[in-house]
Formats: C-alpha cells, sequence, structure tokens
C-alpha cells in the first residue's frame, strides 16, 4: 500500500485497470443478466409448450380412462433430460399417470392447487422448476398435466459464463495493464522530470534551472509551462533579493554603530564588520549566545535579564552597558534591538544596533560642568551682592562706634547681627558645594526658603512679592545640593522673565507622579507673572545651548535641571500663556518621595 501511495505511475495503472476491469465487469455482468432472463423466459415457454402438447395427446386416454396409453405419451419425455417429473391427473386432482426420470415408479406427486381463473401456473423452487397446466377439450376441463425441471442447464450456462468471464477479464486486465505501461509514460516521465527539477533547484538554490517542454498542449505540458514561470519570478526576486541583502550589508558595514541580526529565540547570527573590528572576536566565537564573552560581568547578567524579557513579550529592547573592546577597555554603548514580524505578528528575528556613546556621556559630563560652573557664577554675583549690604553696614556701625563712644554697646549689637546675617548667607551657599554622595532625607519647605533666601536682593531690587504656600511636612529622599540647585535655576528664571513689581508664587503640596506609576511624590510649581515663553521657543528650552536671553544665558540652565530631575526619576512640565496683560509662566516639578532602586 506504501508503494502505491509513494508512486504516481502505478496509481495511474491501478486507476486504468481498476476502469477497464470495471467497465468490463458491468457490460458481462449486463450480458449475462439478460441472457439468463432469456434463458429463464424460454425455459418457462419450452415447458409450457410441451406441456399443452402432452395435453392435447392424453385427451383422449382421460376420456377413455386409459393410465397406460397416458403413460406412452408421457414416457416421449425421456427425450429431455432435464425432465425429472411429469405427471397426468383427473379433473379432480388425482393421480392418473406418470413419468419419472430415474426408471424406477415412485409415489405420485401431490397435484398442487390452481384458481379457478389460472389455466397454467409455474414456479422455482428448491432448485426445481414447476409448471401446471389444464387439459381441456371442447372448452372444458378433462384433466391436467404436472411438469417439474432441473435447474442444471442454468448452472451449467452461469459456470460456463464464469469461466468466459474470468478468461476476458483476464485478457482484458492484462492487456489494460499492457497499455497502461505504455500510456503512464506519457503522464508520469514528465511529472517525474518535473519532480526532479524541482529538487534540484532545492537543492542547488539555482533558479535558473528550467524544467523540459513535453513539446504537447495537454494539462502536464500546462503544469511544467507554469512551473518554469514560477521559476523565473523566483529567480527574478531571488536576484532582487540577494542584490537587496548586498545593499543592506555594505549599508551595516558602513555605518559607525555596531549591528546584529538574531533569531526569534535569541541566538545571534549575523554581525556587521565592525562588531569584529571593534571586539576583536571571530564569527565562530560570536556564535548564538558567543557576545557575552564581551560584555562587562557586572552588568551581564541585567543585560541577560532585560534581554530575555525582551524575547518572552517581543517588546523592543534598549539599555546602555559597557562592551570591552579588541584593545581590552570597556565603552559605554546604546543598544536598540527592534522585533522583525511575520504577517500574522509573529517575531521571525531581531535586528539590533550598538551606538558608542562613550564620548558623548563625556560631553555631557563636561556640560554639566560648565553649566554647573555658569550656575555658580550667577549664584555668587547674587552672593556677593547680598553680602555686600551687611559688609557695608558692619563698616558703618564700627565707625560710629568709633565716634561715639557712649553708643558703643548698641553698635556693636547691630554689627553682631549682620554680621550673623552674613554667617546664614555664606551656610546657605555651603549647602550647595557640599553635596552628600549619598541620599538623605531633604525637607522641602526649609530648602525652598533657604534658596530664597539667597535671592533676597534681587527680589528686593525688583520689588517683586514671593507668596510661598507650603503644606507642612514635606519630605524627600535625594541629594540636596541637586534639589537646591533645580530651585535655584528655576527661582533664577522666574527673577529673570519678571519686570518690576512681579509676582512669584511657589506652592508645595502632595500629589501622585504623573506618569501612571501611582507613586507618591511632592508637587512644587513655580509660578510668575512675566512676559510667558513663545510657542516656537516651548519646545526646545530643555534642550541643550538653546536660550532665550541671546548673550545673558549659556542654554545649559533648564537643559541640567531637567536631567537632574530625571536623576531623581521626577517629572518636570511647563506651560506659559504670551496674552497682553495676561501672561504667565508655570514650570511644574512632581519628585517622588522615594526612589524606586534596582
Amino acid at each position: 500500500m506504501s508503494a502505491l501511495r509513494n508512486s504516481l505511475s502505478r496509481k495511474l495503472t491501478v486507476m486504468n485497470m481498476l476502469v477497464s476491469g470495471g467497465a468490463l465487469l458491468l457490460a458481462s455482468l449486463a450480458f449475462f443478466a439478460y441472457d439468463l432472463i432469456t434463458f429463464r423466459s424460454n425455459l418457462i415457454n419450452s415447458t409450457s409448450v410441451q406441456a399443452r402438447i402432452i395435453g392435447t395427446n392424453a385427451v383422449s386416454t382421460l376420456i377413455f380412462n386409459d393410465p397406460p396409453s397416458a403413460e406412452k405419451t408421457l414416457s416421449a419425455l425421456r427425450a429431455s433430460r432435464h425432465i425429472v417429473y411429469a405427471g397426468i391427473y383427473t379433473p379432480d386432482g388425482q393421480f392418473f399417470s406418470g413419468y419419472w426420470r430415474q426408471q424406477e415408479t415412485f409415489p405420485p406427486v401431490s397435484l398442487p392447487a390452481l384458481s379457478p381463473q389460472e389455466t397454467e401456473h409455474y414456479w422455482f423452487q428448491d432448485h426445481q422448476f414447476a409448471l401446471v397446466q389444464i387439459i381441456a377439450f371442447q372448452n372444458k376441463p378433462v384433466g391436467f398435466v404436472y411438469i417439474t425441471s432441473d435447474l442444471e442447464a442454468i448452472y451449467s450456462r452461469l459456470r460456463s459464463y464464469a469461466i468466459i468471464l474470468l478468461v476476458i477479464v483476464g485478457a482484458s486486465l492484462t492487456a489494460a495493464l499492457a497499455l497502461s505501461r505504455v500510456a503512464q509514460r506519457a503522464v508520469s516521465q514528465p511529472i517525474l522530470r518535473l519532480a526532479d527539477t524541482a529538487a534540484l533547484v532545492s537543492r542547488e538554490r539555482d533558479y535558473s534551472v528550467r524544467a523540459t517542454a513535453t513539446g504537447d498542449q495537454d494539462e502536464v505540458a500546462l503544469l511544467v509551462d507554469a512551473f518554469n514561470e514560477m521559476l523565473v519570478e523566483i529567480q527574478k526576486r531571488d536576484s532582487a533579493l540577494q542584490e537587496s541583502e548586498q545593499q543592506f550589508r555594505s549599508l551595516a558595514d558602513s555605518i559607525p554603530q555596531l549591528a546584529w541580526m538574531a533569531e526569534a529565540t535569541g541566538d545571534l547570527f549575523w554581525y556587521n564588520h565592525r562588531w569584529y573590528e571593534f571586539t576583536g572576536t571571530t564569527p565562530e566565537q560570536m556564535a548564538g549566545w558567543g557576545w557575552q564573552a564581551v560584555h562587562d560581568p557586572i552588568t551581564l547578567p541585567e543585560v541577560l535579564i532585560k534581554w530575555r524579557a525582551s524575547l518572552a513579550t517581543g517588546e523592543p529592547f534598549e539599555m546602555i552597558f559597557p562592551l570591552r573592546g579588541a584593545n581590552g577597555e570597556f565603552r559605554d554603548f546604546l543598544t536598540l534591538a527592534m522585533p522583525v514580524r511575520d504577517a500574522q505578528g509573529q517575531v521571525v528575528r531581531w535586528f539590533g544596533t550598538n551606538t558608542d556613546i562613550t564620548e558623548q556621556r563625556r560631553s555631557a559630563e563636561a556640560l554639566r560642568q560648565t553649566e554647573k560652573l555658569a550656575a555658580t557664577g550667577r549664584l555668587a554675583a547674587s552672593i556677593a551682592h547680598e553680602i555686600n549690604n551687611p559688609l557695608e553696614a558692619v563698616i558703618n556701625l564700627v565707625y560710629l562706634a568709633r565716634m561715639q563712644p557712649a553708643n558703643v554697646a548698641k553698635y556693636l549689637t547691630l554689627a553682631d547681627q549682620e554680621l550673623d546675617r552674613i554667617a546664614q548667607i555664606t551656610k546657605n551657599t555651603l549647602g550647595f558645594y557640599r553635596d552628600s554622595t549619598s541620599r538623605t532625607d531633604i525637607n522641602i519647605s526649609q530648602l525652598l526658603q533657604e534658596v530664597l533666601a539667597l535671592y533676597n536682593g534681587k527680589l528686593l531690587f525688583k520689588r517683586i512679592t514671593v507668596r510661598p504656600e507650603y503644606a507642612q511636612g514635606l519630605h524627600i529622599s535625594g541629594f540636596p545640593g541637586e534639589i537646591r540647585q533645580i530651585f535655584a535655576n528655576l527661582i533664577a528664571n522666574a527673577i529673570e522673565a519678571l519686570p518690576t513689581n512681579g509676582l512669584i508664587t511657589i506652592r508645595a503640596a502632595r500629589s501622585w507622579l504623573p506618569d501612571g506609576s501611582h507613586r507618591r511624590a511632592i508637587r512644587i510649581t513655580f509660578f510668575d507673572n512675566g512676559t510667558g515663553i513663545a510657542p516656537e521657543h516651548r519646545r526646545r528650552i530643555f534642550e541643550p545651548f538653546y536660550t532665550t536671553k541671546k548673550d545673558v544665558g549659556t542654554g545649559l540652565g533648564l537643559w541640567l535641571t531637567l536631567s537632574l530631575v530625571a536623576k531623581h526619576q521626577g517629572v518636570l512640565r511647563m506651560r506659559s500663556n504670551i496674552r497682553p496683560g495676561n501672561s504667565w509662566t508655570i514650570f511644574s516639578l512632581y519628585l517622588p518621595e522615594a526612589p524606586i532602586t534596582n
């Protein structure tokens, strides 16, 4: 059975033989059935004629009651070798005379009853044929003829037909087999050649191969032509794919990033030239998960956790981690990996890049230091202004004490108060630069007041009103110096944006982080009724080196502020209005009460 399933030629041969044999068998059975019916009808007719002849000859014997003569009449049936029994009966059904095929005399056979309307009745029973016919004289019944015949003639005919049928079917199937062997080559051979061509194309990946045409115009020829057309299209697409792949490889080798591709399982199977150039490795070393060899052992566990999570969820992978170069030096890389999906949305592979951001991070750190120095300069100017006033007062009080010895105690007491003011300003200033290296508890309200005290001189000079609105017990965990820097930058920007007699409102209250994490936070809003920020500037105010203060600002203040807020896992948002008569700007700062630590 398996040989039949695996061979088209055998299937065609079996189909041809089944069709031929089936058709011949059906035709023979129909002929035999017709002949059998005809033979049966002839048997009935011939037996009826014989019964009529016997009845005609037996009329006188019945009338004159002459059984011996009737027996002689019946003996003529010996010529019919299939007659088993024949008998003549009186009108009342009594046995009159009989004939038995065996020469011996047997008991008379009872006459079956006839209905009044019947003159003849026949039936087949127990492998025999029986017929009863009325003997009439001058339209009056004078007796009956009863004949029984065996069916050996039919059985003999059927045996002959069976032998003939077997001979005919055998000869026909043999002829059909021989013819199908010849005919199947016209069908199976082109298909086999087509299958060989398909196997060659699949094995060698050579789409320039073509199947040999049959030269006919039948269905097989159409199949061969369609297969060759398909190969033409596949060859075009394969050439385009190879060209595209070559372009991709050239592009991937020319980009400054390290690039790679991975299977859906996470096994990396391709790297661009720059990867091998930077790492000094070989394709054999990097196959599969061999890339772990160039990772920092300290950060590798976290990388593996994130990479496996992306493989499981199909989410893009993004992370910054160091990679070891061929010289043994570790450099920081921003790694991005995107899933490539099929039409059903299933991830089939990953494409990733590693971008060297070592110099960028160094530059960013240098920018932060630059901004810190610039902020220090601005703060130093404010502090100098704040300290200058009490110093002038101390000088004047010392002079008065010398000129008026009677009031020395009074003037020295006032001088001590001014020196205490200078000491407080100095203490607040040192808070910016003697920062802790670890997070500590920060009182938001107290820190805001300390920063505002540093700008008291500018506030008085521009007659700016400050409205502090702080809730009680607002504390966070963070770096006090960096939080002071954030507050100082936002307050200084508000002062610079305000005209004389302006208003600054600072509110601090408990809230939630607006990032959907449902974490408790402290919200500090800095409101000023200055000129506002134009829409074309709002989108860029957090970019480095972008400033609206022309030659005054460095453009790094808000950029540094945003980076410090991000370091504290907070959020900084801005809204502004430049409508004349109702202009304002609000910076909303959200700082979590407690950070999330890895």
